[in-house]
């Protein structure tokens, strides 16, 4: 669509999405990195393609060029207007530039207009397809931020969102969807320039829904429809940001137990994600310390760390306890009981020497990066040490406990390089 040409000045920039690295070793976060790629390859819990608008097949020059924003477009069983595309790249910055909106996240967003008071029921929409079909008797968190353009005179309550097979329609080239919306606002008036309001509803799928559209599905006389000033002619506009569907019952993660050596990092948490970020709170010792649904973490003593996760009102948490090791790879906790395992770096084939009081079982453990156990070994009190097949082990680090009873004799460090 083509908009006034009066600009107003820029707006206060939000900021959601940040990740904290802490320093590494090499290798350790080398093997964390490729960890994490799998993990969250497999774990991705926003269904919506490209939520945030980032995404691009090319940086848009113009007006009505949603279709330059991957996964985004109108309705595809005809009708829906010419959204919009704002970008940082846009290389007509007056026009598709974000000198009007901030992002609420990244770099971009799109725009739709809701109404006219010049045609009746003007609407245009975004349409998406979602990563998958949404399970039948499920429950979904939908959300999605919203802003009014800057040079809007007018404004509506109930954007929302439906979902379906991609059969939605409305007449060409404006026209209203007679549809109604699993979800929609009834909270707010939508007048706001400066901050993003939040649009957030849940409903049941059916099990047929692979498409998510967003718009204005109510007619003009059911839109609480407000005028600002006295214009002779008047039209409402919306920015449309960081768009997510969620399972309203996903568990919170915090992650495995892990145990690291000191100086160390480790990642706890699911990946971040748009619409899951500002879900989840990161407590230690009653102190919220981030809003982020993973992030790394570098504690120089043990440390156990709550995550409270709030999709939709469903509030869940999770716990995590980071063990900080105090004892080197050849370091023993006294003179009487200890534990030494070599070489180190290893090829994977390493001997554990030991000495123990007592006739208590013993057991040697091994842990990944993650935290998860990869292997476990008894440490017969008749011996003083024993040499183990590493061949299962891949090249990493690693990091071992032995302990007697419920007693730890000693932790370290293993390298192991193939």
């Amino acid at each position: 669509m083509l908009l006034p040409k009066n600009k107003y000045p820029k707006k206060k920039p939000s900021y959601q999405n940040f990740i904290y690295f802490y320093t590494m070793k090499p290798l350790s976060l080398f093997i964390a990195f490729l960890f994490s790629l799998a993990f969250y390859a497999q774990a991705q819990v926003n269904l919506v393609v490209n939520p945030s608008f980032e995404e691009l097949y090319g940086c848009p020059s113009g007006y009505a060029q949603i279709d330059s924003a991957i996964g985004w477009g109108t309705l595809i069983n005809s009708g829906g207007g010419t959204p919009d595309l704002f970008h940082v790249c846009c290389t007509s910055p007056s026009v598709c530039g974000i000198a009007n909106q901030y992002p609420h996240s990244g770099q971009g967003f799109s725009g739709i207009q809701v109404l006219s008071g010049t045609t009746a029921n003007y609407r245009e929409y975004l349409q998406s397809k979602l990563v998958r079909k949404l399970n039948a008797g499920d429950r979904y968190c939908v959300t999605y931020f919203t802003s009014l353009w800057d040079s809007a005179n007018a404004y509506i309550k109930p954007m929302g969102a439906y979902f379906d097979d991609g059969n939605v329609s409305a007449p060409i080239p404006m026209g209203l969807a007679t549809v109604t919306p699993q979800v929609y606002n009834t909270l707010i008036l939508l007048n706001d320039k400066v901050n993003w309001m939040k649009i957030e509803g849940s409903f049941i799928a059916h099990g047929n829904e692979q498409y998510i559209t967003l718009g204005n599905f109510f007619p003009d006389s059911l839109s609480d429809i407000g005028i600002i000033g006295t214009p002779s002619s008047w039209w409402s506009y919306y920015c449309i940001d960081d768009v997510s569907v969620i399972d309203a019952n996903l568990p919170a993660f915090a992650g495995n137990d892990t145990l690291i050596h000191p100086g160390d990092s480790v990642f706890i948490g699911r990946q971040p994600e748009v619409g899951l970020d500002e879900d989840c709170i990161w407590f230690v010792d009653g102190i919220a310390i981030d809003t982020i649904a993973g992030l790394w973490v570098k504690p120089d003593s043990t440390t156990i760390y709550i995550l409270e996760q709030t999709i939709c009102g469903n509030v869940s948490h999770d716990t995590i306890t980071v063990t900080v090791s105090g004892v080197g790879v050849d370091e023993y906790q006294n003179t009487n009981q200890w534990v030494k395992v070599y070489p180190n770096p290893s090829d994977g084939d390493i001997t554990i020497q030991y000495k123990f009081l007592g006739t208590d079982k013993c057991e040697f453990e091994l842990y990944d990066v993650f935290g998860r156990k990869v292997y476990a070994h008894p440490l017969p009190s008749d011996a003083t040490s024993v040499t183990l097949n590493g061949t299962f082990l891949s090249s990493g680090v690693y990091y071992y406990r032995t302990t007697q009873g419920q007693k730890s004799i000693g932790k370290g460090k293993l390298v192991v390089i193939k």
